[in-house]
């Protein structure tokens, strides 16, 4: 029971890792808002998740509507004390064929997205006297991979921006990074599909460049996220954690 009466503020709440996350939060005595672009979407899988969980759309991307949400969970739930800024969407190719808007789009929901979260998540969790955030990069921050630029760049910024906030979060708020390997997520699923042709196979052409010879869980990085989240990290801060099977070791 880590997170008895905790309250988790999720981007990119209703899937994948967000989702994971906030299943954990709450199976250890927290509650959580799942926030994500599908209002909809978002108030179904809080309705499966229970335990008091709330959901709400926001575009990570619009300061507005993240601050709404922020405010919206605060009247809802009563305040926040821990966060993770996971919303994201992938996209790849050659260099050549992006233009400055599909480049600065997967600038601005990546490290634009986790700025307007850390912003305004923030104040709420000083005047509380404490609080945790994770952000999420990515193994592509670490390992060049082809037709991979502008998504890798736009990770590697948020491992950047992570160990820069630090300071102004502290000494209330720490504030961490878990940057994950190849994992089956509502994200990756239409790639392993479009590669292998049928989930088992895209993950054997997945696994194959990862050590541990797999992909990973979405449970297996919340893992790592809550350690992050819980008071056992307590002395932990500005720090990032690959969570990634081993393939940077290569």
């Amino acid at each position: 029971m880590r997170f008895e009466n905790k309250v988790l503020f999720v981007t990119g709440g209703s899937s994948g890792i967000g989702r994971a996350t906030a299943e954990r939060v709450v199976a250890e005595g927290g509650r959580a808002a799942l926030v994500d672009l599908d209002l909809a979407k978002a108030q179904a899988v809080a309705a499966e998740i229970g335990g008091g969980c709330i959901g709400l759309q926001a575009d990570v991307v619009d300061e507005t509507q993240v601050k709404a949400a922020v405010d919206a969970t605060v009247a809802a739930l009563g305040g926040i004390d821990l966060v993770l800024a996971a919303a994201g969407h992938a996209e790849f190719g050659p260099l050549a064929e992006w233009d400055m808007a599909r480049f600065n789009k997967m600038m601005e929901v990546h490290v634009g997205g986790t700025f307007n979260v850390c912003k305004y998540t923030t104040p709420v969790m000083k005047a509380r006297g404490s609080g945790a955030i994770v952000t999420i990069a990515s193994v592509a921050a670490f390992k060049a991979n082809n037709n991979n630029v502008p998504y890798g760049a736009a990770k590697a910024a948020i491992a950047g921006l992570t160990r820069q906030f630090t300071l102004e979060a502290l000494p209330e708020v720490r504030i961490n990074c878990v940057a994950p390997g190849r994992t089956i997520t509502g994200m990756t699923t239409p790639l392993m599909l479009a590669r292998g042709g049928d989930m088992e196979k895209g993950e054997e052409v997945f696994g194959a460049a990862v050590p541990m010879k797999r992909m990973a869980r979405a449970n297996e990085l919340a893992a790592a996220i809550c350690f992050f989240l819980s008071d056992e990290a307590s002395f932990i801060t500005g720090q990032t954690l690959l969570v990634d099977g081993g393939e940077t070791l290569a």
